[in-house]
């Protein structure tokens, strides 16, 4: 399967809502409530998750700057702030990476990662990331993906992660 076909998955899935009835779409997105990780890399991308969350945890600035494709973009009430350098992430890495930010990544499972044609995320949102790959390469093929780092380029700021953790809860990170 080519990459390119990550984008065509939500076309799919209006046409058979279309086919199948206007009625039928509170059901189809119910059953998108907790996707289930399906696209070819989700192996590779809970495992880059696994070490962006351990990153996370030991409040190592400079490997979760290094773990992110640039430009990121951080969304705080429907606006982006962007930082186009990990001096720039460095920065404003509190900013960013904020108590409830860093909370819901710490208390996401590997289970709760999903995909779909954007990239990978975790629960609600709070982070995705995907494979950096160049505008320049055609034709990638799912065997070609290991070529590919993975990048976290985008942090949603919402009432789901404005939530802290509770004080001196320690979160279980994933081994």
């Amino acid at each position: 399967m080519s990459v390119a076909c990550r984008s065509c998955r939500s076309s799919f899935i209006l046409g058979i809502a279309l086919l199948v009835g206007v009625s039928a779409l509170p059901a189809i997105a119910r059953a998108q409530e907790k996707p289930e990780c399906t696209i070819p890399d989700c192996d590779q991308a809970k495992a880059f998750f696994g070490k962006f969350q351990k990153a996370i945890a030991a409040n190592q600035k400079q490997e979760v700057a290094a773990m992110v494709r640039y430009p990121l973009r951080s969304y705080r009430n429907g606006k982006a702030t962007v930082f186009k350098t990990k001096a720039q992430l460095v920065a404003g890495y509190d900013t960013v990476f904020t108590p409830g930010v860093r909370c819901a990544i710490q208390s996401a499972t590997l289970s709760d990662v999903w995909g779909n044609w954007r990239g990978f995320t975790i629960s609600a949102g709070a982070i995705w990331w995907d494979r950096d790959i160049p505008s320049a390469a055609t034709n990638v093929q799912t065997g070609d993906l290991s070529k590919y780092p993975f990048g976290v380029f985008g942090v949603n700021h919402s009432p789901e992660t404005d939530k802290v953790c509770p004080a001196n809860q320690d979160v279980p990170v994933q081994p």
